[in-house]
């Protein structure tokens, strides 16, 4: 090999160990299904198992509230809890039947106790009745082109068939999050609601991530036996945007996981947008 040619060949095997020795170590996660994603391009900066199909558990209050935003229906409007809705055990915001309270405090409802109730009242003041709205849930996900969601329940309860996947989680996070009212309602640690006879609530964000960090912008936890714990959670800082999902996890350890996953999300370059 002549001088020149063989320079070469070393100063670029130089540079290219150089690169992998600056790229971060991937993330350590347990959970078995994971996904990060630039969230300005939705290009995909890591994957683990990412189109593997499980219960989506109360992730699936991101797509209720989606679908409440979508049909414009008023903030302000005034929803009184149905006897159905206040029946819903699990997770709830403690609402009770003849309750009369607006439709944002309900969207808070859903997504930061997680209130089954919440999103039920929620899916009767938005369509005739609750068939007709998962209709439209599933009318949404073909929207966002998410081939490997269908949607059974406005509150995420495992019912056979209903299931989702880590990216099309991460798709949905992006479309919801770009509504500024979800993504004030996501970002917020406690929330305080009045109903219309005076009746005080008082709810927690469940997602620990936004205590731990204070990039972290939302957005929505789920856990279920058929699911295990999930946790779909954004981050912004110094321009960038992370969002990551991972899914099947335990219940702190989806958290640890998520930071990690986060972490890893900002010490990597951003990537050209994701091909499905």
């Amino acid at each position: 090999m002549r001088p020149c040619c063989l320079l070469l060949a070393l100063l670029t095997f130089l540079a290219t160990a150089g690169e992998a020795a600056s790229s971060p170590a991937l993330p350590p996660i347990s959970a078995p299904e994971a996904i990060v994603v630039d969230g300005w391009t939705g290009g995909v900066l890591y994957q683990k198992s990412p189109d593997v199909m499980r219960e989506p558990a109360s992730t699936v209050k991101i797509m209720t509230a989606l679908v409440v935003l979508r049909r414009r229906i008023p903030l302000n409007r005034l929803v009184t809890v149905s006897p159905l809705a206040a029946s819903y055990g699990g997770s709830t915001a403690a609402l009770s039947a003849g309750e009369t309270m607006t439709v944002r405090n309900l969207l808070y409802g859903a997504l930061l106790p997680s209130g089954n109730d919440a999103a039920v009242a929620l899916a009767q003041a938005a369509a005739p009745n609750l068939g007709i709205f998962v209709s439209l849930m599933n009318v949404q996900a073909r929207r966002l082109h998410l081939a490997h969601t269908h949607f059974l329940t406005p509150n995420g309860f495992d019912t056979w068939g209903q299931v989702s996947t880590a990216r099309d989680l991460a798709v949905l996070a992006r479309a919801a999050m770009s509504w500024r009212v979800f993504a004030q309602i996501v970002s917020t640690k406690f929330w305080t609601a009045r109903s219309v006879d005076g009746r005080l609530h008082y709810w927690t964000n469940r997602n620990q991530l936004l205590w731990g960090n204070s990039a972290v912008n939302g957005v929505k936890t789920g856990t279920t036996a058929g699911a295990g714990a999930c946790l779909v959670s954004s981050a912004q800082k110094s321009g960038k945007w992370i969002i990551e999902v991972n899914l099947g996890s335990s219940g702190f350890a989806r958290f640890s996981d998520g930071a990690a996953l986060l972490r890893y999300g900002f010490a990597v370059d951003s990537a050209p947008p994701s091909t499905r």
